[in-house]
């Protein structure tokens, strides 16, 4: 490892160009065909709940970005996930030891308890270097996708309720429905509505994407679906996300899940998607399963790491 080869400093606002750069760049030479848009990367640095500067480390070499690394801090469940990135000319010079270690400091300096990290499967060098900084594997999710080329949606089964779009007023709404639907899932950090209201606006989300499932005015189930545009559409098109799908604990077993998962997908195709994509949590079968029952089919997986914070 040559400590001189990199500095590693906090971001600043003016690194932004240079920060679009190594992703558009490590996309290009990894064909990971992610394609983050200029703007989805600046509407993650605005979340109201993080801070770039304080919390976004970069790695600078001859004056240009080669490398980063993210803490998003979830203070009320005291957990912080790390995110890295290195540009592919600039990889085994020891530049991401030195960035999770910067980050896992910031998380034990926010009283986290613990630092976790998402790798994919297929990602064995990353996995290697979870394992050497302390890391151990903890849980596996799936990566779904559905192609409207290849499947025929079911209809919906009828109901005493009414699935709608979630009106722009509703961010409370989707708030108190999400925190209740995700309660006693793992990892889920509660949401504010400053939070809620922040996402549901963004270029890939809009409040008519979001498919609310109501019970005399009450809501019950939700789909947050979202359209993904990418800068070279020619490349991938348009893409289709559930961001998340959740009912009410008291209303469960009940068929509304399927309903209102149906109901976000006959959305997405009306708008012209034709590829939609998921994650599921490897231990919770029953999701997969509902996905899997209306045309999903498992194309990849990642692996969640954890290092426990002194």
């Amino acid at each position: 490892m040559d400590k001189n080869y990199f500095k590693i400093r906090n971001y600043r606002p003016d690194d932004f160009d240079n920060y679009v750069q190594v992703h558009t760049e490590a996309d290009k030479l990894d064909r990971s065909g992610r394609a983050i848009s200029k703007q989805r990367l600046a509407e993650d640095l605005g979340h109201p709940s993080f801070h770039p500067q304080n919390d976004v480390f970069v790695a600078e070499h001859g004056g240009s970005i080669i490398g980063y690394a993210a803490v998003f801090l979830e203070a009320a469940i005291k957990r912080a996930i790390l995110e890295c990135l290195i540009h592919p000319l600039h990889r085994e010079k020891g530049i991401a030891i030195e960035l999770i270690r910067r980050t896992i400091r910031h998380a034990a300096a926010a009283e986290c308890r613990v630092a976790q990290v998402c790798i994919p499967e297929i990602n064995l060098p990353a996995q290697n270097l979870a394992s050497r900084l302390g890391f151990k594997f903890i849980r596996q999710f799936y990566e779904l996708k559905l192609d409207f080329n290849n499947i025929r949606l079911p209809d919906l089964e009828p109901s005493g309720y009414i699935i709608r779009s979630l009106g722009r007023d509703e961010a409370d709404k989707l708030t108190h429905i999400q925190n209740r639907a995700f309660a006693d899932s793992w990892g889920f950090n509660p949401n504010t509505p400053d939070e809620i209201a922040y996402r549901i606006n963004l270029s890939s989300s809009s409040p008519e994407n979001i498919m609310m499932a109501y019970l005399k005015n009450h809501p019950i189930g939700y789909c947050w679906t979202r359209i993904l545009i990418e800068d070279n559409p020619a490349a991938g098109g348009m893409k289709g996300e559930i961001h998340m799908l959740g009912v009410d604990p008291d209303y469960r077993k009940k068929g509304i899940g399927r309903n209102v998962l149906l109901a976000g997908l006959a959305n997405l195709k009306s708008k012209g998607v034709t590829i939609v994509k998921l994650t599921a949590d490897g231990e919770e079968p029953a999701a997969t399963g509902l996905y899997q029952s209306v045309g999903f089919e498992v194309c990849s997986r990642t692996e969640w790491y954890e290092k426990k914070l002194s």
